[in-house]
């Protein structure tokens, strides 16, 4: 992988790290994103399953590739359902807990990407 790549993809994967551990912290609470913010981390999070598909599947391994997109697909799915305000219907404790998980597991997704370009 070039360095150009790295320097973009790493400071990329940090910033979801971030967002993947608050996310599931809130989700655990119960709690969400206050949708102002939530509109811009959604959008981001689809622009960097893009930049890491467009940039880096070609070094990934096969299993981590096919992680990737699915969480493109997953994650265009979900910003559409998110500003349509599709996703606010579903919230309840329970559903934020299990969003949690999911943040969770994204979270290690994300770290698993980033160990690849250390």
């Amino acid at each position: 992988m070039s360095m150009p790549t790295s320097l973009i993809i790493l400071p990329s994967s940090v910033v979801m790290l971030v967002i993947h551990a608050t996310g599931s912290y809130l989700g655990f609470r119960g709690l969400i994103i206050p949708r102002g913010v939530g509109v811009y981390v959604s959008v981001f999070e689809v622009l960097y399953y893009v930049l890491v598909s467009s940039l880096a599947l070609s070094v990934l391994p096969t299993w981590l590739t096919s992680l990737v997109v699915l969480m493109l697909i997953t994650h265009l799915i979900g910003v559409y359902a998110y500003f349509k305000g599709y996703l606010g219907i579903y919230a309840s404790k329970l559903t934020l807990m299990y969003y949690g998980i999911y943040e969770l597991i994204e979270a290690a997704i994300i770290l698993t990407i980033t160990i690849h370009f250390i």
